[in-house]
């Protein structure tokens, strides 16, 4: 959770890259961002939603994306906010989060364990935090669990296995997987993700939320 002493300051976020540029930067899955971005499953209700909020004298004007093209989340989430940017007019800036450690540590998830990305993070135009989202909405947490967990069965893996500690070889096969699992989700999960975005905004803005 971002404190009163944040790093970013309006300077720093200045600093950050435009999504255009992040692009331009990253050596993988430039393909699945640009397919994403296009495929974004935004309704016109969705885009309203955040003009609205974008529109109020405290609203939205800024977002922070801590991100790393390689991340399997990053490429699903992260062309949908560039779209509600781009249709808002929010001015979206990407921080690379293994080159920003001081950004990512006021946004780590799991009781500060975890440096889980994409996060999302919504400002005011003076920088003033309004509310972030972090990796995956709360229903895809959920389903990935229970695939992680039918996989590792599958797999004769101990139950507290994850990718970091699975055997080195046993983990591209679990990644293979589960990835082969999870995708046919991916459309899903985007939308989840926005309605789970709606739904921090509409509660830090105290604004109706009909998707709520």
């Amino acid at each position: 959770m971002p404190t009163a002493t944040t790093v970013i300051t309006p300077a720093r976020f200045e600093q950050g890259l435009t999504y255009a540029n992040f692009l331009a930067q990253a050596a993988v899955n430039v393909d699945k961002f640009e397919h994403n971005y296009q495929s974004a499953p935004l309704t016109p209700e969705d885009l309203a939603f955040f003009q609205k909020a974008a529109s109020l004298p405290q609203g939205p004007a800024k977002i922070v994306a801590i991100a790393e093209a390689w991340c399997g989340d990053v490429y699903r989430e992260l062309p949908t906010v560039a779209h509600i940017a781009d249709a808002t007019g929010m001015a979206l800036r990407v921080f690379l989060r293994d080159e920003n450690p001081d950004i990512m540590d006021e946004f780590l998830s799991n009781d500060g364990k975890s440096r889980a990305i994409p996060v999302f993070v919504f400002y005011t135009a003076d920088m003033q935090y309004i509310t972030h989202f972090t990796e995956r909405s709360a229903s895809a947490h959920r389903e990935l669990a229970e695939v992680l967990d039918q996989v590792k069965a599958k797999l004769g893996l101990p139950k507290e296995a994850t990718f970091a500690t699975a055997p080195e070889d046993r983990k591209q096969e679990l990644l293979r997987e589960v990835i082969a699992r999870i995708q046919p989700r991916s459309d899903d999960w985007r939308k989840e993700a926005i309605k789970e975005m709606r739904l921090l905004m509409s509660t830090a803005l105290r604004l109706p939320d009909r998707a709520s």
